[in-house]
């Protein structure tokens, strides 16, 4: 009586334990940003400043394999990402803006971006693994649109938010009459 009772209840047993081995390895856990990928996102360097949109550049990485092209186009963009090196002893990443438009891009002009940065592995879950955190020590940029850049929260996770704010020069009405 017992065994075909067990008979009958085998497919069963095995379909559950299916199911709830599938649900173990199917979190939501991982379908966040599960990447920490800095997202950089242009401001005015004004007062109060407010998101801005450039258009005309090329933006590169230097150093990276074949000097990577992470945009380049005519194309308007208001954010982009700026991804870092977790290989090796990398701990230091740069970028090159090159402006496209008008006299700026007959003279050649470019700003370049460094970030430094300590990398702090960080175990999420078996069924996630590790994430990185990047934690700036030092940002520094060439002047010649870019008036400043900043991490606002000093390191950068796989929380998907604006990580870091690249502040550019811009003409006010009252720039052009004086």
């Amino acid at each position: 009586m017992v065994s075909l009772l067990s008979r009958r209840l085998l497919p069963y047993t095995i379909g559950a334990a299916m199911l709830a081995g599938i649900g173990a390895c199917n979190s939501d856990e991982c379908y966040d940003n599960r990447n920490s990928l800095p997202l950089a996102g242009f401001y005015t360097a004004t007062e109060t400043p407010e998101a801005v949109s450039i258009d005309s550049v090329s933006i590169y990485a230097i150093g990276a394999p074949g000097d990577s092209v992470l945009h380049d186009s005519v194309r308007t963009l208001s954010q982009t990402y700026l991804p870092f090196r977790i290989d090796g002893n990398a701990s230091r990443v740069r970028y090159v803006i090159r402006y496209l438009q008008g006299n700026l891009g007959r003279l050649g002009i470019a700003d370049t971006i460094s970030l430094s940065y300590d990398i702090e592995p960080k175990f999420v879950s078996a069924a996630c693994g590790v994430v990185y955190i990047f934690r700036i020590t030092d940002i520094s940029t060439t002047r010649y649109c870019i008036d400043s850049v900043t991490c606002p929260r000093g390191y950068i996770d796989n929380v998907a938010v604006e990580n870091i704010h690249i502040y550019f020069r811009v003409n006010t009405v009252d720039d052009e009459n004086t």
